[in-house]
């Protein structure tokens, strides 16, 4: 894991951190304090909901903890190198994403991203702007 990133961890997170099957074909990578905060939204999960089992069956037995060794590596586990279709010595993409950090095989991010319609500035508006007026006419 490169240095820089693991040094914007929170100190407290001690070189401890969880993997666990990312969304759109990557593996997230928490420092231990931020995954934390994702467990207590999973605590928060309603267990008569259906969706809300379902969610915790699939995310919480993909979740592994790791401990960043002396030269900054990590081992991931086979199934979740499966998950995000990476093979060993291969190139990876490493994203860090404010709370995570993302890790991707160039191909499947490439495919992800071509494979959505909107370009970064119209998702920009969108989420930024819900409410912006119609063009004028």
């Amino acid at each position: 894991m490169p240095k820089k990133l693991r040094d914007a961890s929170p100190p407290s997170s001690n070189e401890n951190f969880v993997l666990t099957a990312g969304f759109d074909g990557c593996i997230f990578i928490y420092p231990k304090e931020e995954w934390e905060k994702q467990e207590k939204k999973l605590r928060d999960l309603k267990v008569d909901l259906e969706e809300h089992r379902f969610y915790e069956r699939e995310f919480i037995p993909k979740s592994e903890d790791v401990r960043i060794d002396r030269a900054g590596r990590l081992t991931v586990s086979q199934k979740l190198l499966e998950h995000a279709q990476l093979k060993p010595k291969e190139d990876v993409l490493i994203l860090g994403i404010l709370s995570r950090i993302e890790v991707w095989n160039p191909e499947v991010f490439q495919r992800y991203r071509e494979h959505f319609a909107q370009s970064y500035e119209q998702v920009a508006q969108k989420i930024f702007s819900p409410e912006s007026p119609s063009p004028k006419k």
